[in-house]
């Protein structure tokens, strides 16, 4: 036992070093690089975020009674700190992969005509907004302090740490180097202290930092995030917005069934029974002419199944059940007139529901670039990216789309609202458009 204990003791005598070694590198590792980093940065942008606002805040104030002037510079100084509160959540999104949900934008509570009105409209919409105010809040105040007291500490630990640390380098070229906080300790003593303190200041200097960021970070959520009450509101109207999407999708696609059944099969098979109808009279008097007929209500007969078997693929087709999106969307960018470049990952596949909106929002979104865009090239992306399937149609055409000119971009926006999805279109005349899906995966 005494043997097995010695030999288990041995590899701990060791230890220390280890732990040593294990303290600088979560001292030095590189999430308290980018928080010193994110701090030193800090300082710049709260001095910048302060006198933006500050002046056009204060502007806005010193001439609110003459309105005209007063509001619009209101409105400057409280867009602007929503701007720089973006700016912080995306910091912190690129520094630490840390989320601060903001709060969406005001939305006036009517919608005048003109577009002075509406101008005026979104702007009192957003000086109304209490949220508007804890950013401008957290922009005057919050923000510089936090930014210029931690950064001011931060550097202070690292500055001093270092001189403490380099003081046997200088410490000949004074005339009481031994003499420390008023008692003389002896040279010796004095450069021992002074490395000492300069080593733990450097050993506490990251930590300062992290921790400041932490601090930073909870305040940030504090005033910028939206409360329990107004994320349920939100809530509410993104579900609100749902069901009108789902019932409007339904509805479209109802008159799109209607109108094709129609104009379409419905058409042919009358044709086909009028035809039959024609030979049957002249199979007595004209046996050829009703042999023709007959081939020629047996030709319709088969283009009604054509466009039966296609409206049957538009509801539902068997490709994308039996083969997955991959290969559904490979058949869409094969029957598209305009050359298409295909990369879809979108492993694991998503559910029934989610790869059937993503295929009608390419194959609508394809239809357009064949019918509006006068595109030489096109290219589907669709990826799936944790629990988000995200798909994009991209084409080379003059641009310009718009949801209220009548290319079904409403109907895209509709359907991936029936799933809670978003869309979004951008599309700068002589640019091309880019149309981009965004879908949440269950699985």
């Amino acid at each position: 036992m005494t043997g097995a204990g010695a030999a288990e003791d041995h590899p701990r005598r060791r230890n220390p070093a280890a732990a040593l070694g294990a303290a600088l590198r979560a001292t030095y590792s590189r999430r308290n690089g980018l928080a010193t980093m994110f701090t030193a940065q800090t300082l710049l942008f709260a001095t910048i975020a302060f006198a933006v606002t500050l002046a056009f805040g204060v502007a806005g104030v010193s001439s609110s009674f003459f309105i005209v002037i007063g509001l619009p510079l209101l409105w400057v100084a409280l867009a602007a700190a929503h701007r720089f509160a973006r700016f912080e959540a995306w910091r912190y999104q690129a520094y630490f992969g840390q989320r601060v949900r903001l709060r969406p934008k005001p939305l006036p509570t009517s919608t005048p005509t003109g577009k002075i009105g509406r101008a005026w409209s979104r702007m009192w919409a957003r000086i109304s907004s209490g949220g508007s105010w804890l950013e401008l809040l957290w922009a005057l105040v919050v923000l510089p302090i936090l930014g210029w007291a931690g950064g001011w500490i931060v550097a202070t630990a690292w500055g001093g740490g270092l001189a403490f640390l380099l003081f046997p380098t200088y410490a000949h070229v004074l005339g009481n180097a031994g003499r420390l906080v008023g008692i003389d300790l002896g040279y010796g003593t004095s450069v021992a202290v002074h490395i000492a303190v300069g080593v733990l200041a450097l050993l506490a200097a990251p930590w300062i930092a992290r921790g400041l960021v932490a601090l930073q970070l909870k305040a940030a959520r504090a005033m910028l995030s939206p409360s329990e009450t107004a994320t349920l509101t939100q809530r509410v109207a993104v579900l609100e917005s749902s069901r009108a999407g789902i019932v409007s999708a339904a509805a479209a696609e109802r008159r799109r069934i209607e109108r094709d059944l129609h104009d379409g099969a419905q058409q042919r098979l009358v044709s086909v029974a009028m035809t039959l109808g024609r030979a049957q009279e002249r199979f007595t008097a004209d046996p050829d002419r009703a042999n023709e007929l007959v081939a020629e209500a047996h030709a319709e007969t088969k283009r009604a199944l054509v466009e039966l078997r296609d409206l049957a693929r538009g509801l539902h087709p068997a490709v994308l059940t039996d083969r997955g999106l991959d290969a559904a969307l490979a058949g869409l960018a094969a029957r598209c007139p305009v050359p298409v470049t295909l990369d879809v990952d979108v492993a694991p596949r998503p559910s029934a529901e989610v790869e059937a909106v993503a295929y009608f929002f390419v194959a609508e979104a394809l239809t357009n670039v064949a019918r509006h865009a006068d595109a030489e090239s096109a290219r589907i992306v669709a990826r799936r990216a944790g629990d988000r399937l995200e798909v994009e149609v991209t084409d080379d055409g003059h641009g310009g789309a718009s949801e209220r000119g009548g290319t079904g971009l409403s109907g895209l926006r509709d359907r991936a609202l029936a799933v809670d999805g978003t869309f979004s279109v951008r599309s700068a005349p002589g640019a091309g458009t880019t149309l981009r899906l965004d879908l949440p995966c269950q699985n």
